[in-house]
């Protein structure tokens, strides 16, 4: 095992898929927000530091043939699987660096419009988390976007001394890091069962769920020496030195009125508070959140209201498979289940059953009545649900990239499905 920067490196990171680090995503975000965003189906550049065996890139990469894609990690045996996926999938606009956060920052001569980073913040060196706001400071175009996933509290605060416990395993004991990972799972699970946890339902809830997870997952995400979650608030601050803006959460939901998005006795007192900072920390809060997908702009530019009307008309959606047919239905959140009304969802979900459909025939629908906060609402709770998503209008997924991609993913039991004319995949049930 190897602890250079944070990093390990004797195993692979899990071939895991993020809709939200797309960049078709991340531009509807930046849009439904207010802001002018990058062309996701253009000739734009994106970045993944981290990018481990490089799920994400080649998604983006074969729906995207006129755009460029650059991966970048630590652990050479994560780029060996991502280059030859690459090379059997005909995908040739993608490019794999070997190096470490500084190292890349140092030696990089190409601009990005986007640059995304997930999971890897929480655990490395603090000297590499300077690196990667060096290279966003000085790689990002102006209104490039930056997205960044990172641990945060107060709902990762009690898996602290978890992580304490699994690192000193990590760092007492023989065998590779799954195996190290397995027997602190043990552990803490030994400890457990002797009731120490009996009076805290959180640990427990906690320690079910990281049961679940491979223990190559919590090799990467607990093993590490520089482990440690933030509040958003502080990682705001120091991406604001870099010269980015925070925008939103590309996770949707916790963009949503907070009558959707914070339990019912907080939702008054977040209304009325006129700090933005003291907002989004209260929102933690009241969430409880764990973690956070947080998008950030180099120079923002605010969209007028008449630009934003004309651009939330000229946006496309597309039902993806296995959405309902019909409302009532039940979101999985948060902060619980939240029901969205058949009389709001049934027409929805048949106008999107025809085919792709722009925000302004959205609008259209009787009942909508063009109130766009009631559609993008609604629309959103669909997204984050992988009912429903982003579309482009334009034809970009060209050759056989696309097939090649899936069929590789099928031959090597990676169960993620493409989606074509989204710019995006979605993990296969079962």
């Amino acid at each position: 095992m190897s602890w250079t920067g944070g990093y390990i490196s004797d195993v692979r990171y899990p071939a895991f898929f993020y809709k939200e680090m797309q960049p078709l995503w991340l531009s509807t975000v930046a849009g439904l927000s207010g802001f002018t965003a990058p062309r996701a189906n253009a000739d734009f550049t994106l970045c993944e530091l981290g990018c481990g065996v490089g799920i994400n890139l080649l998604v983006a990469a074969a729906c995207h043939p006129g755009a460029h894609f650059v991966g970048v990690d630590f652990n050479a045996d994560h780029l060996t699987m991502a280059r030859d996926a690459a090379r059997s999938s005909g995908i040739s606009n993608v490019e794999f660096i070997h190096a470490d956060f500084a190292g890349f920052a140092r030696d990089n001569r190409q601009n990005f419009d986007y640059i995304t980073c997930h999971g890897v913040w929480s655990w490395i060196a603090a000297e590499q988390q300077a690196a990667v706001l060096d290279m966003v400071s000085a790689g990002l175009n102006q209104n490039g976007l930056f997205y960044l996933h990172y641990m945060c509290h107060p709902g990762s605060t009690d898996l602290m001394s978890f992580q304490h416990l699994l690192n000193l395993c990590a760092h007492h004991m023989p065998g590779p890091s799954p195996r190290k990972a397995q027997v602190g799972m043990k552990l803490l699970q030994q400890m457990a069962g002797s009731g120490i946890f009996a009076d805290r339902p959180d640990l427990m809830r906690h320690l079910a769920n990281m049961a679940k997870r491979q223990p190559e997952d919590i090799a990467h995400e607990f093993l590490t020496d520089h482990w440690r979650p933030q509040h958003c608030v502080d990682l705001h601050q120091q991406v604001a030195q870099a010269g980015l803006r925070y925008l939103a959460s590309a996770d949707v939901f916790n963009n949503l009125d907070p009558s959707l998005s914070i339990p019912g006795r907080m939702q008054g007192l977040i209304r009325q508070t006129q700090i933005p900072a003291l907002a989004e920390t209260m929102k933690d809060m009241a969430r409880n959140a764990h973690q956070r997908m947080d998008l950030f702009q180099k120079e923002p530019t605010p969209l007028n209201r008449d630009h934003f009307a004309a651009h939330i008309a000229r946006m496309q959606f597309r039902l993806l498979p296995n959405a309902p047919s019909h409302g009532p239905i039940q979101f999985d959140t948060p902060i619980g289940p939240i029901t969205g009304p058949e009389a709001i969802f049934t027409p929805l979900l048949q106008r999107l059953a025809q085919g792709p459909a722009s925000g302004a025939e959205l609008l259209a629908l009787p009942v909508f009545a063009g109130d766009v906060v009631a559609l993008l609402q609604s629309l959103q709770l669909l997204m984050m649900q992988a009912m429903a998503h982003p579309a482009t209008a334009d034809a970009v997924m060209k050759g056989d990239q696309v097939e090649r991609l899936a069929q590789w993913f099928r031959q090597n039991a990676i169960q993620i499905d493409m989606i074509e004319n989204c710019g995006t995949a979605v993990v296969a049930r079962p």
